[in-house]
């Protein structure tokens, strides 16, 4: 990752974007695996299985928000982004990439 390459002094903002990038990827990935047709059964079959994997970690699904949220300021803002904050973000983004990859296993 572009965090661990940056030199100190640099900004973060290049390694946010990156990382940004990445978690998109990863709900993507999450979404395609359990976007089927058949209803969630442990949701009372209301719902797809896409849905059903998202409502069943809601500080997974506020983890991947907080870290899109970012995105915009990354990419376009004109504040410069620490690498503190890159760094944050990343703690983040592993914590998030874990459970993703816990949920395509199944």
């Amino acid at each position: 990752m572009e965090v661990a390459l940056s030199a100190t002094g640099d900004i973060g903002n290049p390694a946010m974007s990156q990382i940004v990038n990445a978690a998109i990827g990863y709900a993507d990935a999450l979404t395609a695996r359990f976007e089927k047709k058949q209803p969630c059964r442990s949701c009372g079959g209301g719902e797809n299985l896409a849905r059903c994997a998202w409502k069943s970690s809601p500080a997974q699904a506020a983890r991947s928000r907080s870290i899109r949220d970012e995105k915009d300021e990354a990419q376009y803002g004109i504040r410069a982004k620490s690498l503190a904050d890159a760094e944050s973000l990343l703690d983040k983004l592993e914590k998030f990439a874990e459970w993703v990859g816990k949920g395509i296993e199944i």
